[in-house]
């Protein structure tokens, strides 16, 4: 049989994500009883109490289907943000929200901007509906938001942006975020992934619910429970957006995208504000012990907004992860994102950090 003969042709385009090396894969190939898992962005201090007392209270009713719509999740987060819960839909993840909008919105030939370093789901939803993508440039390692508006043109259908920016870890600022938007015509969409957006500075950082709600229709929303609230395991993503963009993704969502278990894990996550604060505060010591490590080592990095730091090693990045995996520290090469030389690395637990800081100081003498 030849699998060309059925391929949806926008598959041919794109090129497969490739997610972070598993701590098990280390283990067995350097024989390291414990490494340390910097990769993934992944929450060093656990997953919320609430959430796991939620979620255990329910396991018994897991041979009952998930209520189908994620009502309970909808409502309180429409009472948090002030929004109609109709405007809410959770997602098996923020990644099944992005693949919602691609399959509900992109017509064939249609334009997608996306800036030329940055999260790769984007890229690999759109070209799977067969999407043109028009590459915004960057400004070194930060969005460039001047050159995206001068990219519009009548066949544009949205512009992806994360903010902030995974893999950089920069944020886009409040005034910056507004000029933008103020340049971009009505019947372009701006998907607004923030992922990330417990970890910046909440001064700085755009008020997009704030602007949903004074009727800037045309932002659609995106954050998860995976890192800040430790839920990357149990998968739950939010987007919020118009109630018409949303009921025509409903049309395709699949019914039980959410498990029982992970509903009940995200209401118990949504509800501890001293797990978040901990979370948020720990990084942030973390972030800045690294980049004092950095600073002193006369290492290049990007100022963070995130729970993860980009660093150029001035080496090749293959090589420097895979002598850390040596070390017992498994960190992201970020050669996929056409940084050669560069590395991401997460924020763990002041012990984790400090081994890291350790391994990478014999690595660069090496």
């Amino acid at each position: 049989m030849d699998p060309d003969r059925f391929v949806n042709r926008g598959l041919l385009q794109i090129k497969p994500y490739v997610g972070g090396k598993p701590r098990e894969e280390v283990q067995k190939k350097y024989h390291i009883s414990e490494p340390i898992k910097m990769n993934s962005n992944e929450n060093p201090f656990g997953v919320s109490p609430a959430a796991i007392d939620r979620a255990a209270m329910i396991l018994p009713s897991s041979n009952l289907y998930p209520e189908s719509s994620n009502r309970d999740l909808r409502e309180q987060l429409g009472i948090s943000f002030g929004v109609n819960p109709e405007c809410v839909i959770i997602g098996n993840g923020a990644d099944e929200i992005i693949y919602y909008i691609a399959m509900s919105f992109i017509n064939d030939n249609d334009e997608v901007i996306i800036p030329r370093i940055t999260f790769p789901i984007y890229e690999i939803a759109f070209r799977m509906m067969r999407a043109r993508i028009v590459w915004s440039s960057m400004k070194g390692y930060f969005i460039d938001l001047d050159d995206i508006p001068k990219r519009i043109t009548s066949r544009t259908k949205m512009i992806a942006l994360c903010n902030p920016n995974n893999p950089t870890g920069h944020a886009l600022d409040r005034n910056s975020v507004l000029r933008f938007l103020a340049r971009v015509p009505e019947e372009v969409l701006v998907l607004m992934d923030e992922a990330y957006m417990e970890f910046a500075d909440p001064e700085e950082f755009p008020d997009t619910v704030g602007l949903f709600r004074g009727g800037r229709e045309n932002l659609f929303i995106i954050r998860t429970l995976s890192k800040a609230l430790g839920l990357a395991g149990f998968r739950v993503g939010y987007g919020i957006g118009h109630r018409g963009l949303i009921a025509l993704i409903n049309r395709i969502k699949l019914p039980f995208n959410i498990s029982i278990v992970s509903q009940h894990a995200a209401l118990g996550a949504l509800d501890d504000t001293e797990f978040l604060k901990k979370t948020v505060e720990e990084t942030r010591r973390g972030r800045e012990l690294i980049a004092s490590a950095l600073n002193e080592m006369g290492i290049p990095f990007v100022e963070s907004s995130t729970n993860f730091i980009l660093i150029d090693t001035g080496k090749d990045a293959e090589q420097v992860t895979e002598e850390l995996m040596k070390r017992g520290i498994i960190v992201r090469s970020a050669k996929m994102y056409e940084m050669p030389t560069c590395i991401r690395v997460t924020v763990g637990t002041i012990e984790q950090n400090r081994r890291f800081i350790e391994a990478f100081s014999e690595v660069l003498r090496i």
